[in-house]
């Protein structure tokens, strides 16, 4: 299909498969508080439970949710050299999602150091276009160095570093 440029790969079993364990707990914890909440079923363990059910369940789905999409996930930068494209690959719930990037009119690349939370820096990589639109093109927070030069090496564009 093409060049890979950037993959992220997936976790380690040794960290995917607790952080699944993690999520479908809270998830089935979810459910458990919501039909507590909806229709009064008392589950073991439920019978003392003070505030808000279906607030406490509402706040659960979207970390089992983010727990779960753990498992999944992966980024990946592909170059096809037919096409002359890059075909930016994320990996959902259930497939992956392409986003197909044409360099045709393409000048150069900008990979500029952006401030994350925490003290953490990542990378932003942009493509920058003859008639002088900009288009994001992958955020990553490592690896940066070798991304550059396979970018560089494989399009024939310029890399320009903003630090």
């Amino acid at each position: 299909m093409g060049t890979i440029l950037y993959d992220t790969g997936r976790a380690p079993l040794w960290m995917r498969i607790p952080i699944l364990i993690v999520g479908l707990f809270t998830f089935y914890l979810g459910t458990q508080l919501a039909a507590y909440g909806l229709f009064g079923v008392d589950m073991p363990g439920m019978s003392d439970i003070h505030g808000s059910p279906l607030l406490g369940s509402l706040a659960c789905f979207p970390l089992a949710a983010l727990f779960i999409y753990l498992w999944f996930a992966q980024l990946r930068v592909l170059f096809d050299a037919t096409r002359y494209e890059l075909i930016v690959s994320s990996r959902g719930y259930l497939r992956w999602h392409d986003r197909h990037i044409s360099l045709t009119d393409g000048r150069k690349f900008h990979i500029q150091r952006v401030y994350q939370l925490r003290g953490k820096w990542n990378w932003k990589v942009s493509v920058e276009f003859a008639d002088g639109r900009i288009e994001r093109v992958i955020e990553i927070t490592s690896g940066v160095e070798s991304f550059a030069e396979l970018l560089e090496g494989a399009t024939k564009l310029a890399v320009i570093k903003h630090e």
